[in-house]
């Protein structure tokens, strides 16, 4: 049913297979087919890269976003519905499409789902690989040929079947040509490695964002930061080898993504410079004698300031303040009075 899924997928596998095939590479080795693997994810990653970009920025426009959605949280508790459409209506104005921010997590389900497909049809084949009478279809699907449907399912990384699963038994593994004790160890490294990666991812997320969550959204975040990688432990139980190599590789890639997200990337709010450093660069040198600002300059530029039109005039040095009584000149006494006509005739 979900055909037009897996052999797409199934189809780059293989042009990495034969790529390396060219280069001198088994056909039938475990490396081939695990490159294979790898690179099978690194050109998903590739493709999903600019949609990772615009996660990115979906992520910091909802955060410069929140004290407007909180606003109208706040104003319309009481209407959920009229809060919904002012909402909306911000997000409209603003440009917003949450849609962009979830695509490139959904994008990568079908191939995970595709690959998860395609390797346990190739574990379910390897009982059909050893009846060499066996004409039937099942060992041609997806676009493999049967000698590298049986090379697929018996390939194997450092003596681990790629097809196995932790769950599957010492006689299922033994079909599979593998040993059940060197695949329960090599899975275990696998998913602690992407465990690992995955909580490193979280740390460099939390680092890259300018403000941190408080209340509700910091709790989530924090269980975030441990559930993650808990789920990413867990899924070792579940899935074959094959698949595990696939999300080793993802979540090794995101974490190096991140990095280079951090790095070249930064939000916005982390490029301005820290408080004090403008100080810092004005301040004179050790043993520099201080410079005196200059009528009509300022103490931090030596360009002379023009007064502006309606900028108050400047008051004299020696004017004196409001109230104070005008202070005589030295040696300079005021003329005596001459006697008035009345003071003579006396």
């Amino acid at each position: 049913m979900l055909n037009f899924l897996y052999t797409p997928v199934s189809w780059v596998l293989l042009q990495w297979h034969h790529l390396f095939n060219a280069v001198g590479l088994d056909k039938n080795g475990g490396l081939n087919w695990t490159l294979s693997i790898v690179f099978l994810v690194i050109t998903a990653r590739l493709l999903l890269f600019r949609l990772f970009i615009k996660q990115v920025k979906y992520q910091r426009h909802m955060q410069t976003m929140q004290p407007e959605i909180q606003k109208l949280r706040k104003k319309y508790k009481d209407d959920r519905a009229e809060m919904q459409r002012q909402m909306m209506a911000l997000q409209q104005e603003q440009g917003f499409n949450p849609l962009s921010g979830c695509l490139p997590m959904f994008l990568q389900f079908p191939i995970f789902i595709a690959l998860y497909h395609v390797l346990r049809h190739l574990s379910n084949s390897v009982l059909l690989c050893h009846q060499p009478s066996y004409d039937g279809k099942l060992l041609t699907l997806y676009t493999f040929t049967r000698n590298e449907t049986c090379g697929a399912a018996q390939a194997k990384l450092f003596g681990a079947p790629l097809a196995g699963r932790l769950t599957d038994t010492a006689d299922q593994v033994n079909v599979l040509g593998g040993e059940r004790g060197v695949m329960i160890g090599v899975i275990l490294v696998l998913v602690l490695i992407s465990a690992g990666a995955t909580f490193t991812t979280q740390l460099l997320v939390r680092a890259g964002n300018p403000t941190q969550a408080e209340g509700t959204a910091a709790t989530v975040q924090k269980l975030m930061l441990y559930l993650i990688p808990l789920g990413t432990l867990g899924s070792g139980l579940f899935f074959p080898l094959g698949v595990l190599l696939y999300w080793f590789t993802s979540n090794t890639w995101t974490m190096a993504q991140q990095l280079y997200i951090n790095k070249y990337h930064p939000h916005e709010g982390l490029t301005a410079a820290p408080a004090g450093e403008l100080g810092k660069t004005l301040a004179p040198k050790p043993g520099q004698r201080p410079q005196r600002a200059r009528p009509g300059t300022t103490s931090l530029t030596k360009e002379p300031v023009e007064p502006s039109e309606d900028a108050p005039a400047t008051p004299a040095r020696n004017a004196p303040r409001p109230g104070q009584r005008p202070q005589r000149q030295a040696n300079k006494r005021p003329p005596a009075k001459r006697p008035t006509q009345a003071k003579k005739r006396r």
